[in-house]
């Protein structure tokens, strides 16, 4: 028999068991028992993350010693990806919930065909988009920028970087299924690989090395296309290593068509909810773009340094899978409010913590990707108006995880996807056109929209909404 960690105020008990975990009901504070356990938990996800954005951070500053234009082309080309980000998130978002519970639940065959679903959809979905983004590609870069060099940036790269996406699609559902049910290191391994090798090529693709010539921004997007590809055969391979927890296409076990049913039944508002996310943020970047196109660098430098002083907070997925999920398979309610609760509070020391050093740092972060004088001053101003409201941020990923894990998809989608819509998207519009404000705090309001969306969350996480055992299928 294995032993139960059993978390609360006091510490950490353990007792024979099945080697499942749970929490005891405990004290209010968060325990050192579960800070240990999410690190232990979550390590995995925090490394692969720390490295991804490493490097994408990287990849900016040698877009930048090319040209602030190249970051701009950049940052307008990659909303292609943040549109698909979120489209293969809600995608693959509702097979995960089924995955986690019903692995939790020790239904493996169910599990692997739910899998094997995510899987086909993820590929059909993700070629389509690859080959419409690459056909539009400079109609889409149009929309946001005038200025000839920065459309020109823009294009070459979305050109090629467009046939990336298919394999993201492909890698967030794989590599999501194995963190959900708390198997990280498999998705840390893919993600650095990914990481490492799209650095070198970068570096050899973009400056020319080893006699290779120098293709500069279509050489930054090659190697984001190689670097995918690689994270793809990793993956892929490890469904054939022998004790997999994954085997999709097997053949073994068959999910009725009732089933098929639910499990789409509740991607739908994950997709819906993740479109809508997706569009609210393409037009806030639009609306940021027509305010002043000179300072749009500045929105990916500091989207990518949050993520960047924020992992540990970001990279919870495997603890809401194993704490919450699995106990929510289990029917341990109580073991999950615990769970939830831990989560949401170990997130305000995080973003405590490192705000004030991203605040510190703000004004030493623009010279590392080539921004100066007035572009540089801007920067400044949005990393420590991201710095004191990413608190907010964190918590509204932390309640998009607990939510989604609980199978609350349509509550999901009107306090994401709505919200998103009405909030960021148009208060982005007045600040923008309206009452156009100093980009600065244009993007301060427009960020403060966490504020208000957080105080929703809370209220529906109190009415424990998202308490629901799906894995009875």
């Amino acid at each position: 028999m294995k032993k139960l960690l059993i978390f609360s105020g006091k510490g950490i008990d353990e007792k024979n068991t099945d080697g499942r975990i749970v929490y005891t009901k405990g004290y209010d504070t968060l325990s050192k028992g579960f800070i240990r356990t999410y690190l232990r938990i979550t390590l995995p996800a925090i490394i692969a993350q720390l490295v991804v954005y490493i490097v994408d951070n990287l990849n900016v500053a040698i877009l930048g010693s090319l040209s602030e234009k190249a970051i701009a082309g950049y940052t307008i080309a990659n909303q292609t990806y943040d549109i698909y980000v979120f489209i293969a998130l809600g995608l693959s978002g509702g097979f995960h919930v089924y995955i986690s519970q019903l692995y939790g639940n020790n239904d493996k065959a169910k599990s692997n065909q739910v899998l094997k679903l995510g899987l086909i959809v993820c590929a059909v979905v993700g070629f389509i988009y690859s080959l419409t983004v690459f056909l539009m590609s400079e109609p889409f870069i149009r929309l946001f920028i005038s200025e000839a060099e920065r459309v020109s940036y823009g294009v070459r790269y979305l050109r090629i970087y467009a046939f990336s996406l298919m394999f993201y699609g492909i890698n967030v559902m794989l590599s999501g299924a194995y963190t959900i049910i708390g198997n990280a290191i498999v998705s840390m391994y893919s993600g650095i690989i990914n990481c490492l090798v799209s650095l070198f090529a970068s570096y050899t693709l973009v400056y020319g090395k080893f006699g290779l010539p120098s293709m500069g921004i279509e050489g930054a997007a090659l190697a984001i296309l190689i670097g995918r590809f690689a994270e793809f055969l990793f993956l892929s391979s490890q469904l054939l290593v022998s004790g997999s927890e994954f085997k999709p296409f097997s053949g073994e076990g068959k999910i009725e068509s009732s089933v098929l049913s639910r499990v789409l039944k509740t991607a739908m508002p994950l997709i819906l909810n993740e479109t809508c996310y997706a569009f609210a943020f393409f037009m806030v970047v639009r609306n940021l773009s027509h305010l002043d196109e000179r300072y749009i660098s500045c929105y990916t430098v500091v989207n990518n340094c949050n993520k960047l002083f924020f992992v540990i907070s970001y990279a919870l997925s495997p603890a809401v899978g194993k704490l919450i999920g699995r106990n929510l398979g289990l029917g341990n309610f109580e073991a999950a409010k615990r769970g939830g609760n831990d989560i949401l509070q170990m997130n305000f020391y995080v973003h405590l913590v490192f705000g004030i050093l991203m605040a510190a740092l703000s004004g030493v972060i623009p010279g590392f990707f080539s921004l100066y004088d007035d572009v540089a001053v801007v920067c400044r101003g949005m990393l420590i108006s991201k710095a004191v409201l990413g608190l907010f941020g964190g918590y509204s990923n932390c309640f998009y995880n607990i939510f989604r894990i609980g199978g609350n998809t349509r509550e999901i989608f009107f306090v994401d996807g709505v919200f998103s819509l009405i909030g960021p998207m148009g208060v982005s519009f007045i600040v923008c056109y309206l009452i156009p404000l100093p980009f600065v705090w244009a993007y301060f309001c427009i960020d403060f929209m966490n504020v208000i969306k957080t105080g929703i969350c809370y209220t529906l996480y109190k009415k424990e909404i998202w308490l629901n055992k799906l894995s009875s299928i």
